[in-house]
């Protein structure tokens, strides 16, 4: 079953059923890129089947932060580039493990036994500095945020497309949870760099898309946050 949602030309979204994340497709000329693949290798092997069947081929992958959810089928994308924020690819090789311990006390049966069976796969590609990947004639920016809502973020830009895939620095889906390894501060200020230079539509990493007014709505939970008890949950 095709499950594609456009999002803007040549851009789609793909929600995977665990706590409905958005895997992100940007493609043009025959080439794809596919931004977070989610949570299973069926899972994205699923979605890799839909690219290749309407004629495109995978030639890269972005983490946009290290969470389970976002990143644990990489390992089902193979033999492309996988780009990540260098704090990110750390967070995964030493918490990894951890976090797949942590999902295991939560998951059905099917997931489990999947979970249990795959390999935490990193990323190779460290994005420390702004780098532009090329998908067919179009141009994506890949953006190193760092720390806010985990040890270091990523954000996507498709400026062809006016599209920018925030990973969880942007949910429309829920409130914005930090991540232990996160940073407040941090996050308020990839808010407001966000605000300045991200596209007219965000893609978040759970929920429908949304324009800048969510950057707004963040930016006042977590000023309200450091205001009371300096508690985000």
């Amino acid at each position: 079953m095709n499950q594609f949602q456009p999002v803007a030309g040549g851009v789609d979204r793909w929600v995977m059923p665990e706590a409905a994340m958005n895997a992100v497709v940007i493609a043009d000329g025959g080439e794809a890129l596919v931004v977070d693949p989610g949570t299973l290798p069926s899972r994205a092997a699923a979605l890799l089947d839909a690219i290749v069947a309407r004629g495109d081929r995978l030639v890269g992958v972005v983490i946009t932060h290290a969470h389970w959810d976002h990143c644990f089928a990489l390992g089902a994308m193979g033999g492309v580039p996988a780009y990540a924020h260098p704090a990110a690819i750390e967070e995964l090789r030493e918490h990894g493990e951890q976090q797949r311990q942590e999902v295991l006390g939560l998951a059905g049966p099917k997931t489990a036994a999947e979970l249990r069976e795959l390999d935490i796969v990193l990323p190779d590609t460290p994005v420390s500095d702004p780098v532009t990947v090329r998908v067919g004639a179009v141009d994506v920016e890949l953006e190193p945020v760092g720390r806010a809502h985990t040890a270091g973020d990523l954000v996507v830009h498709v400026p062809a497309a006016a599209v920018t895939i925030t990973g969880d620095l942007v949910e429309t889906a829920d409130d914005p949870q930090v991540a232990e390894s996160g940073d407040v501060a941090g996050w308020l200020a990839a808010l407001d760099r966000l605000a300045s230079r991200a596209q007219p539509l965000l893609v978040p990493g759970h929920g429908d898309p949304c324009g800048h007014e969510r950057l707004a709505s963040h930016t006042a939970f977590f000023t309200h946050a450091v205001a009371g008890d300096g508690e985000t949950g």
